[in-house]
């Protein structure tokens, strides 16, 4: 029987993505400074979504600090039409995402098989607002590290 590459500290590959759960934390790359204050606070816009679009976030499932800061930086590289800057990362339970109403699911892709996004958001702009409200006071920023605020 093969051995569980989740047990020996990697991550699954695609096809053995599991739910997630309620205790797990997933991170939304910070990749604009307008998005944290500078008492190292959340601001709702990192939350947000695009129009038509979910949030991304990232499962903190089974990575070492540096293998999530690399996807954060990997995400950053790949924004376009200019590569951004990564400032850090908010970092929140599934649990308190789903306390809002919403979902998060695993929509792993090639680059990132550990991506996830927040789904089920009200259709009303005012009313995501206020969403993002909520989960932008209920998670943890980290700076990335090696970069303070406004550098």
């Amino acid at each position: 029987m093969a051995e569980d590459p989740t047990s020996l500290g990697q991550p699954p590959q695609i096809n053995q993505i599991n739910p997630l759960e309620g205790s797990e934390k997933v991170s939304r790359f910070i990749t604009a400074s307008k998005w944290v204050r500078l008492d190292q606070t959340i601001k709702s816009d990192a939350f947000l979504p695009a129009p038509l679009a979910d949030v991304s976030v990232t499962r903190n499932r089974n990575l070492s600090s540096t293998q999530l800061w690399q996807i954060g930086q990997d995400i950053a590289n790949g924004r376009k039409p200019t590569p951004a800057k990564l400032y850090g990362r908010a970092e929140i339970t599934v649990e308190k995402v789903r306390k809002q109403k919403l979902d998060v699911e695993a929509k792993p892709t090639p680059e990132n098989i550990n991506h996830a996004e927040i789904s089920g958001w009200p259709r009303d702009k005012p009313a995501q607002k206020q969403v993002a409200q909520r989960l932008a006071l209920q998670s943890i920023f980290t700076p990335r590290p090696g970069r303070l605020l406004g550098s």
